[in-house]
């Protein structure tokens, strides 16, 4: 062959002839010539090897116009070129088999080579071209179920380049070297190669399943290169730059590499790319976030596919560890993680894998603590990976737990959900037990070690020296002094001795420590501070120096950082010696003992029962630790539990259940406080939280249905023991779905009735409310289990049982209860389920109340009457008739221990303990019966005549439709809707006035004990019992919420309980019940409000914090104006009690949402608080003004507060209320329109700058706009600003000088006994406090003061830091022994009307006793 093939650069290169030899193409056929060329071509293919070369112009010709021919044609001209590339791929092969190719062979069959491989590549690429730009969505996308990609004709180009590409790959892995003289191919066959494969990478579609095949193909083929034709280092150079380009090549890259390094055996390109990505620019890395994110997701991928081959070059990544690129960060950490899980974590490790395993380690704890969120949250993914995997080492598990614990509160919620996971990870992968229970192991570990003592050789302690830390205290205690002495002496002489020379090259730093500690034995005790002092110098890092004294515990000494500036404490260091030579190491001690026992055993002793005991010591040692740590956890996440995140709820609910499973003793405390999450508004919580029940209550049982319904019960029970009120509620709440979901199978509600009858052996009373309490929670979901059995519960619970267990009684009354008929919202009224009066179930609650009355100790009858009440009111026919019955009852008792006291001798004044018994029961049954009639009489007398008139209508609708005649006059339906809302309307005048009128006044029962309850509420002295009085004061509160007459009449003592009463209790107690009565009589309570404020202030917590509920309550529903008293509300905001604390925080950060209600009562706010007869430290001001001025962030109420504050200058009458007000300017955020505002009303301030604090506060205004602003007229405002302050500050430090210059001057002169003329001196008189009371705003009409000249203060207008509301003012006082004449305060109501009274649309809400704590 007398040609030769040069790879073009381009097509046109084969058209003209550079050199002599040189193959070009002579002609490019016409379009009428191709079809003929083709089919000439397509024979050939067929058995000729050669048929390329032969027809090379006629392919090159389609190829060339092939725009303008039929696609059909084309794709002809395509597949008989593979059938080609086949047939040469045969005879190729079987010629490259020889040893000795004969050149003319050689030649011919290396230009056939080139010749078949150029037409291939420029098929494909034409093909890959043409398919891309008809579908460029798919490139874009390259994901997904997108269709096939197809040519014009329709061809499927995805298999037609699978096979296209494996026949270049098959071509490829001949031993084409040998074709070439010397065996070295050229660098451009091997780029137009590797081109074609590089590009058909670069299509988005290459990563989809579907290419798979291909994938791998291109994979080989470059593979083949980088191995044959020595292509490594341009293709780690294509790889790095595909993957800054392509972000969809990570795992096809990944994979090439491993199939570079696996089947090539070529492992040198993982370190090229590797060091590719160390050497990129920090800034290009954080700039390019796409790129950084290719390479981390690379380094992670060939981690795990090569880690062998990544481990030896993570060194020339480490660098991007401490760059900015977080992205960075994160891919070299998750590849330290894969190499850790894949290689490092196996056993027989060498030297080099250990010590490149530890610093991994610590590496990945190190950026736990990583300033970016991504990075600790990834670390933290990969801790979770190794723990999951079993990698994590037993010694590091302590530490790591310890610093994940610090993550828990993360401000990144991300951090802190894998934070949650990583915790759960370690606690279900321990290596310790299934029960982590403290106590136990607590117990457990004692006594194991106790036992271990006993064991230990007594030989084997002394040559140790074991010693007590008592012993070893006052030893050292004795040669202190001296020590100090010494020390004092040697820095006061030797303070610059050489140390260089204090040992020898010999000596190591464990001689040199011993030969300290033998110094120190010997009272050499300047020798021994040398030698220490030398051996500070040679190894600063020793154990000795760096560790804390003996006396400090391990927690403390991990809180302090590792590396200190400061310099050794020679004298803690000799401690460190000392105890380490004198203490009764375990080590030591486990040393001598098994040096010991060696010596023993060839006298044929038995050790191995030692070795045991030391083993199960260590190990119950490590389980304790780890259990406490876990424990640690719980009240942290417990708080998690209310998350505004729900990825941080979910996890603790996870967590928790595994705790509990694991037995950790505080995990019941979160599962107790996930039960108030059934309420979430969430419904993915909901459902957490009942699949968490689920998982711990119902599916851990096993074995038959009998033995798992009693697991169930059991493990339910557990939930009803020492539960709150709101426990319970939300327990009832998670029965009813659990029931109604199909969760509690019948063999568990039979389980509780038997628990409950006591049919089960060894059930305890206990365990039979709690399964009564049970119950009646499924109830409230499935009513027909209490319905079917109501007479077991009235035998049961309500008899002879019941005399001695009131609970049980309670337990089986509000079970009973939920066979009242609740309605819903939107549901019609259904007939109640009412029972007659005469039914054994009122008769046996009613001897129950009357028999357990006259019991001494009977501390739940008032909450059985209660409930009793309630009880009879919701299924009674005729409720007033039987408590009317058990009032009378009661009353007739009372007048028989009356009679009964008088007639044993008791004085008149005095009201014995039995009476006093009696009464508290009958006043606190007569109040309940009252709040339940006025229930009664809106809720279902209302409702059922409601019921009626509806039913009346509906049968009245259906008869004049069923009728044909017409009316003359139809009623429209408008008219039949108005006259049905006008007899509803009179029907509930007509209620109002019968509960107005005929339940606690007129002529009736609770009427006639009006009196009584008044007397034992005003008289103090003669009715001194604390259950009374608190008892009295609720009956009085709930006659009250009855009418609004008997309330007018009684507000004065019910503020007076609330103002006066000793007990915390009963003034708890009317805060609540003042609560209620401005919910039903809102204007009779407003004037009292005042008296509601005081009890901000008072003494007792729980009178403070039930005041701040209520007035949040009755201020968040407008049911209170917020007026100035607002300002005590604030100063809850410093209260020393936390919960007092936050329910203002929260009370401010709802009342930010309603509008600019916040806004609105701000600057009153500020003058009540900065008022010194207030009484508000500076310091506590402050943090009140932070926490309120957050919730401004408009510029126009920034803009109007500036205004405003600016103008209370003028008022102030001293400094602190200057620092006060400038404190809270410079709280502000300031726009360009704020600062002019500044500006225009600078001269109300001016004068004020000569303090340093005003000073300071205005130049944080300009510091913080200064870099706020970029247009420049903004800066030059701030710039006039500064330079303003700056005038008035400094001439007011020349006046203050020159006044004090003129005052010292006037001293020396009166001094020498110079009198001058009685001219009054100037600007030392103070202004003194007038008494007078103005509007806040009475500032605004004053001019603004001028700037001072002289030292001599102006006299200034007088602020009032008051509202516009009237001083408050103490009602009474009472004095336990008066009887009369102590209620003459005047009422704030000037002239008694109804006016203060409202319609009753709403049943009252009962209100909550609080029991004495």
């Amino acid at each position: 062959m007398s040609f030769e093939f040069l790879i073009p650069v381009s097509r046109d290169d084969l058209l003209r002839k550079t050199s002599v030899n040189q193959y070009v193409v002579e002609e490019v056929l016409s379009r009428s010539r191709i079809p003929a060329a083709v089919q000439e071509f397509k024979q050939a293919s067929r058995s000729k090897p050669y048929a390329v070369v032969d027809h090379f112009d006629a392919i090159f010709s389609v190829l060339t116009v092939q725009r303008d021919l039929d696609s059909e044609l084309v794709e002809e001209t395509w597949r008989s070129l593979l059938r080609a590339c086949k047939v040469f791929h045969t005879s190729l092969s079987s010629t490259l088999e020889d040893v000795d190719i004969p050149a003319d062979t050689r030649q011919l069959n290396l230009t056939a080579v080139k010749m078949t491989l150029y037409l291939l590549c420029q098929f494909i690429e034409m093909y890959q071209a043409e398919a891309c730009h008809s579908n460029p969505i798919m490139a874009k996308k390259g994901h997904g179920k997108a269709a096939k990609q197809q040519t014009k004709n329709g061809m499927d180009w995805e298999a037609e380049r699978e096979e296209g590409v494996q026949t270049l790959v098959q071509i490829l892995q001949l031993h084409l070297n040998k074709l070439w003289d010397p065996p070295i191919p050229e660098e451009d066959f091997v780029s137009m190669v590797s081109s074609c494969l590089y590009k058909l990478l670069e299509n988005p579609t290459i990563a989809s399943a579907r290419s798979k095949e291909t994938r791998d193909a291109i994979s080989h083929g470059i593979g083949a290169l980088v191995k044959r034709y020595n292509h490594a280092l341009s293709a780690s150079l294509k790889i790095v730059q595909l993957l800054k380009h392509f972000e969809h090549l990570v795992s096809p890259m990944a994979q090439l590499v491993e199939i570079i390094v696996n089947h090539y055996g070529n492992r040198s390109i993982v370190g090229d790319i590797m060091r590719e990505i160390g050497r990129m620019d920090p800034r290009d890395a954080a700039r390019d976030t796409s790129g950084a994110r290719a390479y981390s997701q690379f380094l992670v991928e060939i981690g795990e596919k090569v880690p062998a081959a990544t481990l030896p070059n993570v060194s020339v990544v480490l660098t991007h560890l401490d760059e900015e690129s977080y992205t960075l960060r994160n891919g070299v950490l998750g590849m330290m993680g894969e190499i850790l899980i894949r290689i490092l974590s196996k056993e027989g490790l060498d030297s080099y894998q250990k010590v490149a395993r530890d610093g991994f380690f610590d590496r990945l704890q190190d950026h736990i603590h990583d300033m970016h969120a991504f990075v600790r949250s990834k670390v933290l993914q990969i801790w979770l990976n190794i723990v999951n995997e079993k990698c994590l080492p037993l010694p590091r598990q302590e530490m790591l737990v310890g610093l994940v614990l610090g993550r828990l509160q993360d401000v990144s919620s991300q951090v802190r959900r894998y934070a949650i996971q990583l915790l759960t990870a370690v606690l279900k992968c321990n290596p310790f037990a299934a029960k982590l229970s403290v106590e136990e192991l607590a117990i457990s570990y004692e006594k194991e070690k106790a036992k271990l003592g006993e064991m230990m050789p007594e030989d084997s302690m002394s040559a140790v020296g074991g010693r007590s830390t008592e012993e070893l205290e006052e030893e050292w205690n004795t040669i202190l002094p001296q020590l100090e002495e010494a020390l004092a002496s040697l820095e006061d002489t030797d303070t610059d001795t050489d140390t260089s020379t204090a040992f020898t090259d010999e000596d190591t730093s464990h001689s040199i420590v011993d030969k300290v500690y033998t110094l120190l034995m010997e009272e050499q005790y300047p020798s021994a501070l040398h030698l220490l002092k030398a051996a500070y110098t040679a190894w600063p890092d020793l154990e000795v120096f760096q560790s804390t004294p003996a006396e400090i515990s391990p927690e403390d000494s991990e809180a302090q950082p590792a590396e200190s500036e400061e310099p050794m404490n020679p004298i803690a260091a000799l401690k460190n010696i000392f105890f380490e030579h004198r203490s009764p190491d375990l080590a030591k001690i486990t040393e001598a003992a098994t040096n010991n026992s060696q010596a023993r055993e060839s006298e044929g002793v038995e050790v191995n029962e030692l070795s045991k005991q030391q083993v199960l010591v260590q190990y119950l040692k490590d389980s304790l630790a780890f259990a406490r740590q876990i424990q640690e956890a719980v009240p942290i996440l417990c708080q998690l539990l209310g998350s505004k995140s729900t990825s941080d709820v979910f996890e603790a609910v996870e967590f928790f259940v595994t705790s509990y499973e694991f037995g950790v003793s505080a995990s019941l405390q979160g599962v107790r406080k996930m039960l108030v999450l059934i309420w979430s508004k969430e419904q993915s919580v909901k459902d957490a939280v009942v699949a968490a029940y689920r998982r711990l209550y119902l599916e851990s049982a096993t074995g038959s249905q009998r033995s798992r319904a009693l697991s169930v019960v059991k493990n339910l029970s557990k939930l009803i023991y020492g539960a709150s009120c709101g426990d319970l509620t939300s327990l009832e709440a998670l029965m009813g779905q659990l029931m109604q979901s199909g969760e509690l199978s019948p063999h568990v509600i039979q389980v509780l009735w038997e628990r409950f009858t006591l049919k089960i052996a060894d059930t305890t009373p206990q365990e039979s409310r709690a399964a009564l309490l049970l119950i009646s929670m499924v109830a409230g979901a499935e009513t027909d289990i209490v319905r079917s059995n109501l007479e077991v519960l009235i035998d049961e619970g309500l008899g002879p049982r019941a005399d001695d267990d009131q609970l049980l009684a309670q337990a089986a009354c509000q079970a009973v209860l939920k066979l009242a008929i609740k309605k819903k919202k939107g549901q019609t009224v259904t007939e109640p389920f009412r029972l007659p009066p005469d039914h054994h179930l009122f008769t046996r609650l009613v001897d129950l109340l009357v028999s357990g009355m006259k019991k001494k100790e009977s501390r739940f009858w008032i909450p059985l009457a209660e409930q009793t009440v309630t009880l009879i009111y919701r299924l009674a026919d005729q409720p007033d008739s039987i408590c009317g019955d058990i009032i009378h009852r009661i009353a007739s008792s009372l007048q028989q221990e009356i009679e009964a006291s008088a007639s044993d001798g008791q004085e008149e004044g005095e009201v014995s303990p039995v009476v006093s018994g009696v009464l508290t029961k009958l006043l606190a049954l007569a109040g309940q019966v009252a709040l339940q009639q006025l229930v009664y009489m809106e809720v279902g007398v209302l409702g059922e005549l409601k019921r009626r008139n509806a039913l009346q209508e509906d049968h009245r609708v259906k008869k004049s439709k069923s009728s044909k005649r017409k009316s003359s006059v139809p009623e429209t339906e408008e008219e039949m809707g108005l006259a049905g809302a006008s007899a509803d309307d009179a029907e509930a005048e007509y209620i109002r006035k019968l509960c107005e009128k005929d339940i606690v006044t007129g002529c009736n029962l609770l009427a006639t004990l009006q009196p009584l309850l008044v007397a034992v509420c005003t008289n103090p002295g003669k009715y001194s019992h604390p259950e009374l009085r608190t008892a009295a004061s609720l009956a009085l509160a709930k006659f009250m919420t009855v009418s609004s007459e008997f309330c007018e009449q009684q507000l004065q003592l019910m503020f007076t309980l609330m103002e006066k009463s000793p007990s915390e209790v009963i003034r708890a107690n009317s805060i609540i019940a003042i609560g209620d009565l401005t919910f039903r009589f809102p204007n009779l309570i407003e004037p009292w409000t005042p008296h509601l404020y005081g009890r901000l202030r008072d003494p007792s917590r729980l009178v403070r914090k039930y005041t701040l509920q209520v007035l949040t309550h009755l201020i968040l529903n407008d049911m209170l104006k917020v007026k100035g008293q607002i300002s005590e509300l604030a100063s809850c905001i410093v209260d020393h009690d936390e919960q007092i604390c936050g329910l203002a925080k929260l009370f401010f950060h709802e009342l930010a949402k309603k509008g600019n209600a916040l806004y609105n009562i701000l600057p009153d706010a500020i003058s009540r608080l900065s008022d010194p007869e207030v009484g508000v430290e500076e310091e506590h001001f402050q943090i009140i003004m932070k926490y309120m001025f957050s919730f401004i962030q408009k510029d126009k109420l920034c803009e109007s507060l500036v205004e405003k504050l600016c103008h209370r200058y003028r008022a102030t009458v001293n400094e602190r209320q200057w620092r006060d007000l400038s404190f809270c300017l410079s709280l502000l955020s300031y726009s360009e329109k704020s600062l002019r505002k500044l500006q225009e009303n600078f001269s109300c301030f001016a004068d004020k700058l000569v303090d340093e604090s005003v000073y300071a506060c205005f130049t944080t205004i300009v510091s913080k706009s200064r870099g706020g602003f970029a247009k420049p007229e903004a800066k030059v405002l701030v710039d006039e600003l500064e330079e303003r302050l700056e005038q008035c500050y400094n001439k007011g430090l020349d006046e203050g000088e020159t006044a004090q210059r003129a005052s010292k001057s006037s001293s020396a002169a009166q001094h020498h006994g110079k009198r001058g003329s009685k001219t009054p001196a100037r600007g030392t008189k103070t202004p003194g406090r007038r008494r007078g009371r103005g509007k806040e705003n009475v500032e605004d009409e004053t001019e603004s003061p001028a700037v001072r000249k002289n030292t001599r203060r102006k006299q200034k207008p007088k602020l009032v830091f008051d509202s516009d509301e009237d001083d408050e003012n103490e009602l009474f006082d009472v004095e336990d022994n008066d009887q009369s004449g102590c209620f003459d305060a005047p009422s704030p109501v000037t002239a008694r009307s109804r006016g203060g009274k409202v319609p009753l649309g709403k049943p009252a809400r009962p209100l909550r006793e609080v029991s004495s704590p």
